[in-house]
């Protein structure tokens, strides 16, 4: 048997992976996550501020401590949107290894892409034509995989708080924001309309804090439970139901959702909208969540325990 950790820093929040593998296999998973938003308005400045990195770097620490007393052989920590598109990441990055110990690996686009499909499709029998979106707090990924290998990938510049620190100024959301909203993701997606107009998935499957978000919504729960979200299927009625609903809320009204976290509140009308704005463009009728991420994906890539 062996203990792996992965810490994945994303845009939005940190999550941790506590993970038994055996014979290529996990026989155990413990998943936990913190809001760090290390991506706050990093769009209008293009810099992780100092206050950012130092709530990261407090978090890994504490992720370090809880993959230790855990009894990992190796803790493997990736980075992706809001760490990949800052000036200071070297910065970051050094600040990480001095005070902590543990080297960064900064993914790009398709890395991301990559191990994202690896942790979706992992344990899934049937995987001929799936189509894999991952909407993070700073960019999108979007995969066609056929038998477990990439056909097509891409990462767009458009997620959950990048979308909503650019274009939306009000809680309500009015429909000026929406419209503009549209048209910026128009505009990044048109190559990917044309490149997959032709595409017919077998199964959609929707991974990343948005879509868990969503499906913890839609369960009404109020501990949330990653057995009950694992394939839960979301069809387009209730996304858009739940966007309207949302949209037309305020911030208080909004922490009153069961399923709902609070610190994610403010950015998940956006992060739905995008999901909405996807499946439409690629003329998806339903998704499948998965809580299988790009975590379980860093794992089966980098541990060498996966065949």
């Amino acid at each position: 048997m062996n203990k792996i950790a992965a810490i994945d820093l994303g845009t939005n929040s940190m999550r941790l992976l506590l993970c038994e593998i055996e014979k290529g296999t996990f026989t155990k998973k413990i998943k936990e996550m913190l809001t760090t938003r290390i991506g706050e308005d990093l769009a209008q400045s293009g810099y992780m501020s100092e206050k950012a990195m130092r709530k990261n770097i407090e978090a890994i620490k504490i992720f370090q401590k809880k993959s230790e007393s855990f009894g990992a052989k190796e803790i493997f920590i990736i980075a992706t949107s809001a760490v990949r598109d800052s000036i200071n990441k070297e910065d970051f990055i050094y600040k990480v290894k001095n005070e902590v110990g543990l080297d960064i690996k900064v993914l790009d686009g398709y890395e991301e892409a990559l191990v994202g499909m690896l942790g979706a499709t992992h344990g899934l029998t049937d995987t001929k034509n799936t189509l894999i979106m991952d909407v993070g707090g700073g960019s999108t990924e979007i995969v066609m995989s056929k038998n477990k290998k990439i056909s097509y990938s891409v990462s767009k510049n458009a997620g959950a708080v990048r979308m909503t620190e650019e274009y939306v100024n009000s809680n309500p959301i009015v429909d000026l924001d929406i419209k503009n909203t549209r048209e910026a993701l128009e505009k990044l997606f048109n190559d990917v309309a044309d490149r997959l107009s032709d595409e017919k998935p077998d199964k959609a499957i929707a991974i990343g804090g948005t879509a868990t978000t969503i499906a913890a919504m839609f369960h009404k729960m109020e501990v949330y439970n990653p057995e009950k979200i694992h394939n839960t299927i979301l069809n387009m009625d209730y996304i858009n139901a739940m966007f309207e609903k949302l949209r037309s809320m305020n911030m208080k009204d909004r922490y009153n959702i069961k399923g709902l976290e609070k610190e994610r509140a403010d950015i998940i009308p956006m992060g739905i909208y995008i999901i909405k704005f996807l499946m439409t463009m690629l003329s998806v009728k339903e998704i499948t969540v998965s809580e299988n991420d790009n975590l379980e994906g860093v794992v089966i890539k980098y541990s060498g325990y996966f065949v």
